[in-house]
């Protein structure tokens, strides 16, 4: 089907063939029609086409000539050359430069049409893709936006560059931190064509790696019934993600390496060697070349192409209010709902709390407070579904390397973080309310407001 309220442009000097064209394609366009090419020309600076039927062979000059022109003019336009048997040379030309195809006269309406619809569709699942990409690098941003310096900063610089080339990757980082996003990331800038095949290595069963991986034959085990594609050839063209890589067997492994030194695998039970061709992002938790991991050392050199180290949340505190954003307007796509803001007092707590799920725990804790939020206003009782974020966070360990500070100074140091921690607590059993903290503090509520900007609480 086509899109709703399309025009479309015929360019041809015959005035018969013109009309007739353009009663044929009423049904699917507002039909203009032009008798040459500076007609055509003032028409487009005037309005927006979607389809443009052009003439080869017009009163002012070459219809293919003209094609260079439009792609200026209206780069979005759909052109198709309309030709005699004796100008399909020069229909072929005008494909070379940017037309989208040619048919030749007298012209098949039907035919024409169902290309035309093929040829919008193509369009809209273009710019889709396009929307698509667009969104997942303003993700990649928001996930992966840091301070002018540190690990993140040195991650949004290098990856667009790496993206292009074929060398493998290595993502390293605690669970949660975004190793499947940027992957995601990486991917998408990577222009390739095929898809990104993510699979995690620690969810697959044991007894079943090799058949998911690589694939099998019928009887190549009992259960067998028939072939089956390996998840590896449905990365062929594009990106193939193996989160949590140090789960695997080392006999798969073993086959892993293989395929990434010759580009050769087997399916489970076949003799017949295959070949496949992808692009390698793989990411683990754990340190790969200690040898205590059980990683093979050949395979780790063999995926330690370029290394990307994620930090954790708790090292992004800074990063907290954008990545809350981000999962607001994911949240509210995904429930319907208009939640357009957080209020500070909700956001408090989620700065102080040390996210051991990282990324993926602050997605869910607000994505359940979005889902039972009833204003447009994210507040600190919608974070109530989550009561573990009111747990402070553990106070950093002490510092046995520096030298020993004066008596005096240190008791005032180790009174203001007693002091510290208990207004922290108290302003996470009361929910962020600072009325209700004060009350249980013993102080005003000025003092409290006093307190919390002198401790950065």
């Amino acid at each position: 089907m086509t899109e709703p309220n399309l025009s479309a442009l015929i360019v041809d000097d015959e005035d018969n063939f013109a009309e007739s064209l353009a009663m044929g394609l009423e049904d699917m366009f507002e039909v203009t029609i032009a008798n040459s090419i500076s007609a055509a020309r003032q028409i487009l600076t005037e309005r927006t086409m979607a389809v443009l039927l052009l003439d080869v062979r017009l009163p002012e000059g070459n219809g293919v000539d003209f094609v260079e022109e439009l792609r200026v003019l209206q780069p979005q336009c759909i052109i198709v050359m309309l030709t005699a048997f004796g100008t399909v040379e020069n229909a072929v030309a005008a494909l070379k430069r940017g037309a989208a195809d040619y048919f030749t006269k007298p012209v098949n309406i039907p035919k024409l049409k169902h290309e035309l619809n093929v040829l919008l569709e193509n369009r809209q699942l273009h710019r889709q893709v396009r929307a698509l990409r667009r969104q997942i690098g303003m993700e990649a941003t928001t996930i992966f936006n840091a301070s002018p310096t540190g690990a993140m900063k040195d991650i949004m610089e290098r990856a667009p560059l790496i993206a292009p080339l074929s060398i493998p990757v290595l993502i390293k980082g605690e669970t949660g931190t975004g190793k499947e996003r940027l992957a995601q990331w990486i991917h998408t800038l990577s222009g390739q064509n095929g898809d990104l095949v993510a699979i995690n290595c620690a969810a697959l069963p044991m007894d079943l790696v090799e058949s998911e991986l690589f694939g099998h034959v019928k009887g190549a085990f009992s259960g067998a019934i028939g072939n089956k594609e390996g998840l590896i050839d449905k990365a062929a063209g594009g990106t193939l993600f193996l989160d949590e890589i140090a789960e695997l067997t080392d006999g798969v492994q073993a086959k892993l390496l293989r395929l990434l030194e010759s580009g050769v695998y087997f399916r489970v039970g076949d003799t017949r060697e295959r070949r496949v061709n992808f692009r390698l992002i793989a990411a683990t938790h754990k340190d790969l070349s200690n040898p205590a991991s059980g990683f093979r050392a050949d395979l780790f050199f063999r995926i330690n192409g370029i290394t990307f180290e994620l930090p954790p949340l708790r090292e992004r505190a800074r990063d907290i209010p954008l990545l809350v954003r981000l999962f607001i307007d994911e949240a509210n796509r995904d429930y319907l709902k208009q939640v357009a803001e957080i209020e500070s007092d909700a956001l408090a707590p989620l700065k102080l709390y040390s996210w051991p799920g990282n990324i993926r725990e602050l997605k869910w804790v607000i994505h359940r407070a979005v889902a039972v939020a009833s204003g447009s206003l994210l507040t600190i009782n919608d974070l109530s579904t989550s009561p573990e974020i009111f747990r402070p966070r553990a106070a950093p360990p002490l510092d046995t390397t520096s030298p020993p500070e004066k008596p005096a100074l240190s008791f005032r140091k180790e009174i203001a973080g007693i002091e510290r921690q208990r207004i922290i607590a108290a302003m996470g059993a009361a929910h962020g309310n600072k009325t209700e903290a004060a009350l249980a503090l013993g102080i005003s509520v000025r003092t409290l407001h006093y307190k919390l900007r002198k401790y950065a609480i």
